[in-house]
Formats: C-alpha cells, structure tokens, sequence
C-alpha cells in the first residue's frame, strides 16, 4: 500500500505594513509607541531627584554636581507601550459593488494587513462594521491575540459570502460602531467609499473626534466611468436601490466628472477640518511599501 504525500498548506502571511502617532500611549501593556509614564523604557525623559526616585544606578554625577544647591540627580526614562488599533468599516450596499476592482477583496486584504500589522507591533486589534445597523458579525473585542489576522479574513470572507446581493442599505450606523470604541484614544482606520451625504460625514467625524482617525477611501471608477459616450442607460443607486433611466451624452459626462472632482475636494476639505489625517486612496493593486510612506508621511 503507497503511502499519500503530505499535503503542504501555505503559511497564512498577509502584507505588513507600518504606521506611527504623534501622540503618547495612555496604556500600560508593552509595546512599540512612546509613553508619558516613567520608567524602565530607553527614551530619556529628564532628571529626578534621587529621594523622589530611588534608583543608584541611574544617579548621573555630572549632572549632580552642577546643582545648587547640590543634590543627586537620576536619569529618567519613558516606557514604551501599546496603542489600540481599530478598523471601522463601511458595509453598506455601495460597497457591494463590484467593477473593475472588486471592492469586498480589497477590503478583505486591507483590514486583514492591518490585523496582522497591528499584532506584529506589539498592539491591540479591535474591528466593527456597519451599514445601518452596527453588524456583530464582524466584531472584535480589542485583542494581542496572536492569529488575530486569520480570525478576521475569515469573519469577513464568511460575512461576503452571505451577503453579496444586499441592497437598499446606507450607512448611518457608523458613528454609533465608532462610540463602541470608547473614549480612550485609538488609531482609527475608517474604510469606506465616502459616499456620504454631509450630515452623517460630519456626525461620523464628530463621533470619532477624541482619534487618530485615518479615511480609507475606496473608488471603482467603473462605477463612474465607461459608460456609453450617447444613448439611454439604466442607472442604479445600490444604496437607495432606485433606478432611474438617463439619457447619456458629452455634457452629462462633463457633469459627473466635475461632481467627482467636486466631491473628492469636499471630502478632504471635511477631513481637514475634523483634524484627521490625509486619507488614503487605496487603489486596487496596492502595496505595503506605498501604505507606509503615506502612513509615517502623514503622522503628525
């Protein structure tokens, strides 16, 4: 009897990338990012008195025997700790759509690279998703959890695969999946296409206020372009689900094309304001490298 050959699966390695804050931790579970909290950490922080901090071996002469009056000065340091790292994501009908990118894919990649690069940090991986209703389905507690990535890859390719026709769905529950964070900062990833009216884009920026909030802004331009240059066609609003007949020609073009210029300016305008960082257009092919240039260019 012939023996079968193992069966050799590929190890589970999603793409890395890297991401910093400008702003001090407020935890005290070890990690990568600078803290306010004195201690064992590398970074000098400054000097002490030797009777406020009692430790000899950081007593620095030189620098005692400049005082005056004359007393023992110690080095002090910063510790280091972790950040909670969170990933929100817009799962309303629009983000169903499928094109020249598939949308669901890329979502599915990026927030998994995010899990993974997060744990690979040394910080908390938290994750919640809404259309409108906040959706249990794709939530995670904030975790160190080693296998983090994988869980979730899994909760959202399980999630895509039974809802991959739902439409009539907006997204007015996002601001309230952001309050479950809580009031503690966090690095806040906010996945969506953005199409938003105004007022739940500002309710969104208001909820997520007290963040370092990151817009992850995904566009198929199928969806806006290629379509007849003259003739009807059968338009569709995925996330009102009405249909509507247009008659197609160069000045409707013209028309939608300033709209999308139009809105892309509104969104970073809005993004300034609200003191978030410069989003990320994710293109369809994305690479880790081009993630964390943008990341570490736009920290402070």
């Amino acid at each position: 009897m012939q023996s079968q050959p193992a069966r050799v699966h590929a190890a589970f390695e999603p793409r890395q990338f890297f991401y910093n804050i400008h702003w001090r931790s407020r935890t005290y579970h070890a990690g990568a990012n600078l803290t306010s909290h004195h201690g064992n950490g590398s970074d000098f922080a400054g000097f002490a008195n030797l009777l406020a901090c009692p430790d000899p071996k950081r007593i620095d002469i030189r620098a005692s025997v400049r005082t005056v009056p004359q007393q023992w000065l110690v080095r002090t340091y910063l510790e280091r700790a972790a950040v909670r790292v969170f990933a929100i994501v817009d799962v309303s009908s629009s983000m169903l759509f499928q094109g020249e990118a598939n949308m669901r894919q890329q979502v599915t990649e990026f927030v998994t690279a995010l899990a993974w690069s997060a744990n690979r940090q040394g910080d908390v991986f938290g994750m919640a998703a809404a259309n409108d209703d906040v959706q249990s389905s794709w939530q995670i507690l904030p975790t160190f959890q080693t296998g983090t990535a994988q869980v979730v890859a899994e909760k959202i390719t399980r999630y895509w695969q039974s809802n991959h026709a739902v439409s009539g769905r907006n997204a007015s529950a996002i601001p309230a999946a952001i309050e479950e964070i809580g009031a503690q900062r966090a690095l806040v990833f906010l996945i969506s296409d953005f199409y938003w009216d105004t007022a739940l884009l500002q309710q969104t920026l208001k909820a997520a206020q007290a963040h370092d909030v990151i817009p992850v802004v995904l566009r198929d331009q199928s969806a806006t372009e290629g379509m007849p240059a003259f003739g009807w066609a059968r338009l569709r609003d995925m996330e009102s689900g009405e249909e509507r007949s247009w008659m197609l020609r160069k000045h409707l073009h013209q028309q939608i094309g300033a709209h999308l210029v139009q809105q892309k300016h509104m969104l970073n305008s809005q993004f300034m304001k609200a003191g978030t960082r410069s989003p990320l257009w994710l293109a369809p092919q994305w690479q880790a490298e081009e993630i964390s240039r943008h990341l570490m260019e736009t920290m402070a």
